[in-house]
């Protein structure tokens, strides 16, 4: 009976770990902007010494993390270019288009996991400026932040960043 008792409470426990290690692969940003609250959750991969962002070919379509794609969850209308998206959830995916420059997509599916990445039906889509840190980051790192009532997105990996801009209703 003992013996059964103690592998209960290590299984228990491996699974906690288990479960807590796999928490610690996904990242949150969140911001207010006019009112509303939007937040960001995605995986965080490792660079591992690779410098992912430049192998990337144009044309090339990344999920923007690691497994489960990336969402946006809004509770107000987003504005990207021309294009209004009701509050709700979508997928954010980045599209690199040239040797410096990346576009940030918009999908209405949600729920992605893995490979392969979407190729079409996207409803909108906003240029990345790209800079280069003076800091590194090892994991991927999104943060959100409202400027003069406009979304400011900032993508960091490595020492790559890129950054956007969207607006709330």
């Amino acid at each position: 009976m003992r013996s059964r008792k103690i592998a209960l409470c290590l299984f228990v426990l491996s699974m906690t770990a288990s479960v807590l290690g796999q928490g610690g692969d996904r990242g949150t940003a969140e911001a207010t902007i006019k009112g509303k609250k939007v937040s960001i959750t995605y995986g965080r991969p490792s660079l591992k010494g690779r410098d992912i962002l430049s192998m990337a070919q144009p044309g090339a379509i990344w999920r923007l993390g690691k497994d489960q794609a990336t969402e946006i969850t809004t509770a107000g209308v987003l504005v990207i270019g021309d294009k209004k998206l009701d509050a709700g959830k979508y997928s954010l995916w980045a599209k690199k288009t040239g040797n410096d420059s990346w576009l940030l997509l918009f999908h209405p599916k949600t729920g992605i996991w893995g490979a392969p990445e979407l190729k079409e039906g996207f409803v909108a889509e906003t240029a990345l400026k790209i800079e280069k840190a003076a800091n590194s980051e090892e994991l991927l790192t999104i943060k959100l932040a409202e400027n003069k009532g406009k979304a400011g997105i900032k993508i960091q990996w490595g020492t790559a960043v890129m950054s956007g801009w969207f607006d709330v209703q």
